[in-house]
């Protein structure tokens, strides 16, 4: 039998058990409340958008000197100067290099003399061929004996053609002392220092290369499009021609854009690509030669194409997708196929529609179910602007 101060215990046990629990079901009262009391995150959204948006075939290429000259000493002798700095600018016309001109001013100026010399012996043979004519004809002397005079005549023409020869010869050679730049360009590296003699040494012709000229703008860039992608390029090329941008290893985009100016007549067997070649704008001097690039070559617009900010596209392993904002301000995740970029837009080529919204600022605060205030962001009008190839981002 259950005494009374027992039954006293289990009453005091059991309204503790009620107090804890009235004051449990407050806390998650309270609780909720604070929680109602939270507003929904807000995130940035961007309507999805129509446009009409360039085509691009991408291809690696490298970039190639229009022009490569080699500045060669033609003649022998000490480099007495030298009138640029390594790397430097030059234009046409700038002077290079000096090699001592003295030996050859030297053997131009013994050349002119002997010149002097061979003219006055034909004057005086001239003399005595119209000094003894009268006198062969009168039989006063033999005609061998004229005949000689005449052969002096003959003698003495030929001594002064190749006198003038022997000045023409030595002038070039003179000429050959000073070297300049042949067109606008940079200048390599020197390969001799001054005091050093150049030349062609060996007695087998041979030419010293002192350093290397290159021309910079334009430039080429050559690239090597598939023989499947040829009838697309022809046509192309018949209709609007072909223009092409330079995306560099960086990812930065050339600034001026170029045209193919060459498509070479055979294709090779062994890779199944044909060579073309681009000109390419380099007032710059940016893009140097043997670089390696990435070419985007323009084959025609695509209409109707939906566009979002890049920035909307999350990846997960095999695919992509967006978040949007669906009925009643809900987050919805869609998965995408992204097709062409274009000026920081990405084409969505399925899985979203014209005037959905996508979320591209605050993804972190928000997962699939999640209500949402949304800020819709401001964007300039692209429709209304000209396609440029120069603007695409690198894919």
């Amino acid at each position: 039998m259950i005494s009374n101060s027992e039954i006293y215990g289990i009453k005091i046990m059991f309204l503790v058990k009620v107090i804890l629990a009235l004051f449990i079901t407050s806390l998650s009262s309270c609780d909720r409340n604070k929680e109602s009391k939270t507003p929904p995150p807000l995130v940035t959204v961007a309507k999805v958008i129509k446009e009409t948006i360039p085509i691009y075939q991408n291809y690696v290429g490298n970039t190639q000197s229009v022009r490569s000259v080699d500045i060669s000493a033609r003649v022998e002798g000490f480099l007495v100067e030298r009138a640029f700095e390594d790397g430097a600018d030059v234009e046409e016309g700038d002077l290079l290099f000096v090699i001592d001109p003295r030996q050859y001013q030297a053997e131009q100026d013994s050349a002119i003399a002997q010149l002097e010399e061979n003219e006055a012996s034909l004057r005086y043979a001239k003399e005595q061929v119209k000094r003894y004519k009268p006198l062969v004809e009168k039989d006063f002397i033999t005609q061998d004996q004229f005949d000689q005079y005449v052969t002096a005549v003959d003698e003495a023409k030929a001594a002064v053609e190749a006198d003038k020869a022997a000045i023409k010869l030595a002038e070039l050679n003179l000429s050959y002392c000073r070297m300049y730049a042949p067109f606008d360009g940079r200048i390599g590296k020197r390969q001799f220092d001054v005091g050093n003699v150049v030349g062609a040494t060996s007695g087998f012709g041979e030419v010293t290369t002192l350093a290397t000229v290159v021309q910079l703008d334009p430039t080429y860039v050559y690239f090597s499009p598939s023989e499947l992608e040829l009838p697309q390029i022809m046509k192309q090329k018949r209709d609007d021609g072909l223009e092409v941008s330079v995306v560099l290893s960086d990812g930065s985009i050339h600034p001026h854009k170029g045209k193919v100016d060459f498509i070479d007549n055979t294709v090779d067997p062994a890779t199944g690509t044909i060579v073309l070649r681009a000109v390419i704008p380099n007032p710059e001097k940016t893009l140097l030669p043997g670089q390696y690039a990435e070419v985007r070559l323009l084959l025609g617009t695509k209409s109707n194409a939906l566009l979002v900010p890049e920035q909307a596209i999350q990846e997960y392993q095999g695919g992509s997708y967006v978040y949007i904002v669906g009925k009643d301000n809900k987050v919805e995740s869609r998965d995408v196929v992204p097709g062409e970029r274009y000026r920081g837009m990405t084409e969505i080529e399925k899985g979203l529609a014209l005037g959905e919204q996508v979320i591209i600022e605050g993804l972190q605060k928000v997962k699939p179910g999640t209500l949402v205030q949304t800020k819709l962001a401001e964007f300039n009008d692209t429709s209304k602007e000209p396609i440029d190839p120069a603007q695409p981002i690198k894919k």
